[in-house]
């Protein structure tokens, strides 16, 4: 035992003096020169210190490095260009931007999904509403995961030219693209989805059709109760004023009375 403990310590010690701290350039070099398997690791780790706050220096050599990858579908995978992307979304950078929705311009529905999700996500992070433009044409993708994400993302860039789109989405056959239309018209001071933003807030139809469990029918009823107090509803209001009173969930209750007191009454 003494000498399993004297060996444990050993190499504990050798491991601690082997270590190095990543950098941005470690990373890179990773990415660039590892096995492909391990690439999208590597850049999922320096994506991830990016977002920390005062977090690793944004240098532009690093963001110019990160841009080639991302550009590099011949020598990268889709998961780790996926994560370039994001990693460059960190970047407050015109350069940085502009190569962000260059490469989402230049995706199509026959791209790797995860890649185009990705694209579609940092984009949303800028908050340009010129970006919407690029983002509408996904309401229409046979990937249920890039509609759903397309109409939710849309809701943030305050583009109201995109409605009339948006509100096709609402008679979308996923419920998650139908839940996210309701919830960005809203956002964008159209009741539209107002009917929808309603079954969000029976918490019996989501258990049981949506099989959700607590967590998530709390979050999603949250979410349609902010939503509702965005524009005004007539319909919304008795049931508003019956979550208030009686729904077990005190974020519920609160995401209610903040709704109503919206609302004209």
């Amino acid at each position: 035992m003494l000498i399993a403990v004297t060996m444990a310590v050993l190499l504990s010690s050798i491991v601690l003096l082997t270590h190095e701290e990543e950098t941005p350039e470690t990373l890179i070099t990773a990415i660039k020169t590892g096995a492909p398997s391990k690439r999208w690791q590597k850049a999922y780790e320096l994506s991830n210190e990016l977002n920390r706050e005062g977090g690793m220096i944004r240098s532009a050599g690093i963001m110019h490095e990160i841009v080639h990858i991302l550009n590099d579908k011949e020598h990268y995978d889709a998961k780790t260009r996926a994560y370039m992307a994001m990693a460059l979304s960190r970047f407050k950078n015109p350069d940085a931007e502009g190569a962000l929705r260059k490469a989402f311009r230049e995706t199509d529905d026959n791209e790797d999904p995860k890649l185009t999700l990705f694209l579609m996500w940092a984009v949303g992070n800028l908050k340009d509403s010129n970006a919407a433009q690029d983002v509408v044409r996904f309401l229409e993708s046979q990937h249920d995961d890039l509609r759903k994400t397309a109409a939710y993302v849309l809701g943030a860039l305050n583009d109201k030219s995109i409605i009339p789109k948006l509100k096709r989405s609402l008679e979308d056959t996923v419920v998650d693209v139908r839940w996210n239309a309701a919830l960005s018209l809203a956002r964008l001071g159209d009741s539209a989805g107002g009917e929808i933003l309603l079954q969000m807030l029976d918490r019996n139809r989501l258990r049981t059709d949506q099989q959700l469990n607590e967590v998530g029918i709390e979050r999603v009823m949250v979410n349609a109760a902010k939503a509702l107090g965005l524009i005004q509803y007539s319909e919304a209001v008795p049931v508003l004023k019956n979550i208030s009173k009686i729904d077990p969930s005190l974020k519920v209750r609160e995401a209610a009375l903040i709704a109503l007191g919206n609302q004209k009454t």
